[in-house]
């Protein structure tokens, strides 16, 4: 097939130069227009986020300097794809717009209006694999259905084909009069909610390409003892590569490739970590309903508490106001840096839906607001796991102690006194559960429960008791 006159690429989660499958195939053009669509649903729809906003557009700052760098630009249009889309492509006489596959239930729904609006003007949509590591569409069981235990998935998606990595264009064609384009104004940033707080989050992180590539090698150096330190939240050494990876400012792919060639254990724990990535994009492709219910028809209905006292335990737990250090430290965690702890993700999760018996769609939402790697697909699948109500769930009976994960994951409290201060000088002894420690010694640490640091909002073993029961009963007589 012979190349296009003129091509445009629309970057979506695939901010970046290195090994972009779209970007490369339109570089085979004569001309290539960039473009990158502010669509409402994406900066200000149901799941809007003022910090992932700033990352993003400081990402896309990035990008268009590299694309200038190589002889072109970024060009940004708003509103609808489809029509945007068809009518920048009349413009410029593009022939094709060239995208990476996203599979998410809104991103696979508006590729499916946007190629018919383009094939209406005469213009292919071409797909490319650059969001994943392998083609998840292609991966399925033995019967041809798609897979719902990650383990399994994980086995046939070590095995599936890869593509080879995409060369990173050094040099761009632009179309006569590319820069009298007619196209959309992008959003304020005060229209997209972002202040002074959420660009100082978007910056801590490192967005765009320079940084995040400088983040991924250092992880795959750092990447040999993975599996010992990956849960001790005190010493923070994990990746940070989530955000990177949620707007894909690195390729999966290139690391996955880089873990593969460190051929150590704690590399391929590392690998199997972006694996999970790909298997919940893979779960919302198939159960798009997840979104908004439970994969798990019998947890359907689910009596979650509700009503004033519900509502005030909510806010507390936002807040990290809940009285439990653990949980306290990674919602604190999350507020400061829009970023939390995976080890204490899971904890949090577990509290709220276990012990305060709170709706997992609470805890989502919140999470969607502040999480930099915010991404529909595992942020859904993680709260249904720690829920007890999705694909391949954590069972309903366990249940995260976490005084004990404390105990066992920051037994020195770096991690707690570094976000629960007003706990600093309590002994290390008593740190994961104040409420047990001797009024002398609370004293002695200048701490008054519910002044200066709060009494629990629940007795972790009754709620643990109530949550089994309650989860038990809607598990046997639901759905």
């Amino acid at each position: 097939m012979a190349p296009a006159e003129t091509a445009i690429v629309w970057f979506r989660r695939d901010l970046r130069m290195h090994d972009n499958p779209a970007l490369a195939a339109a570089a085979e053009a004569e001309a290539v227009v960039p473009v990158f669509c502010f669509e409402d649903g994406l900066w200000r729809g149901r799941h809007a986020s003022a910090g992932r906003n700033a990352y993003l557009r400081a990402a896309l700052r990035e990008l268009d300097e590299a694309l200038k760098a190589a002889g072109s630009r970024l060009h940004h249009c708003s509103g609808n794809p489809a029509s945007e889309l068809a009518d920048l492509a009349g413009e410029c006489g593009a022939s094709v717009v060239h995208v990476n596959r996203d599979h998410t239930a809104y991103s696979r729904a508006r590729d499916w209006r946007v190629q018919e609006s383009l094939e209406k003007a005469g213009v292919e949509l071409r797909g490319h694999t650059g969001v994943t590591c392998a083609e998840i569409g292609a991966i399925e069981t033995g019967s041809g259905g798609p897979y719902r235990v990650f383990t399994p998935f994980y086995k046939s998606w070590a095995r599936a084909s890869r593509r080879d990595p995409a060369p990173r264009p050094r040099k761009l064609g632009a179309p006569t009069g590319a820069s009298g384009l007619n196209v959309g104004r992008p959003p304020t940033e005060a229209e997209m909610g972002i202040d002074d707080r959420a660009r100082r989050i978007a910056e801590a992180a490192g967005p765009g390409e320079i940084a995040s590539r400088k983040l991924m090698h250092d992880a795959v150096r750092g990447a040999d003892d993975y599996h010992r330190i990956r849960d001790d939240a005190g010493a923070d050494r994990t990746t940070h590569l989530s955000p990177a990876l949620h707007f894909g400012t690195i390729s999966p792919l290139e690391l996955e490739r880089l873990l593969l060639d460190r051929g150590t254990k704690g590399a391929g724990e590392l690998r199997r970590q972006v694996a999970w990535r790909d298997f919940w994009l893979n779960v919302i492709r198939n159960f798009p309903e997840n979104r908004s219910m439970e994969y798990d028809a019998r947890m359907r209905g689910m009596s979650w508490r509700s009503g004033t006292h519900a509502g005030e335990d909510l806010e507390a737990w936002k807040r990290g106001q809940t009285g439990v250090p653990w949980i306290d430290a990674g919602m604190r965690q999350l507020l400061e840096q829009g970023w939390m702890h995976n080890r204490v993700r899971m904890a949090v999760a577990s509290y709220l839906t276990k012990n305060l018996l709170i709706d997992w769609r609470e805890g989502e939402a919140h999470f969607m607001e502040h999480l930099l790697d915010g991404d529909e697909a595992q942020n859904n699948g993680n709260w249904q796991w720690a829920a007890s109500t999705g694909a391949d769930p954590q069972p309903y009976f366990r249940i995260f102690n976490p005084v004990r994960q404390q105990q066992r994951f920051d037994p020195e409290g770096i991690y707690v006194r570094r976000w629960v201060p007003e706990l600093a000088e309590l002994a290390d002894k008593h740190l994961a559960a104040p409420w047990e420690a001797p009024e002398a010694m609370l004293a002695e640490a200048g701490v008054e429960l519910g002044t200066d640091y709060p009494a629990p909002l629940v007795d972790l073993k009754e709620s643990r008791a109530e949550a089994i029961e309650r989860f038990g009963e809607q598990r046997d007589g639901g759905g």
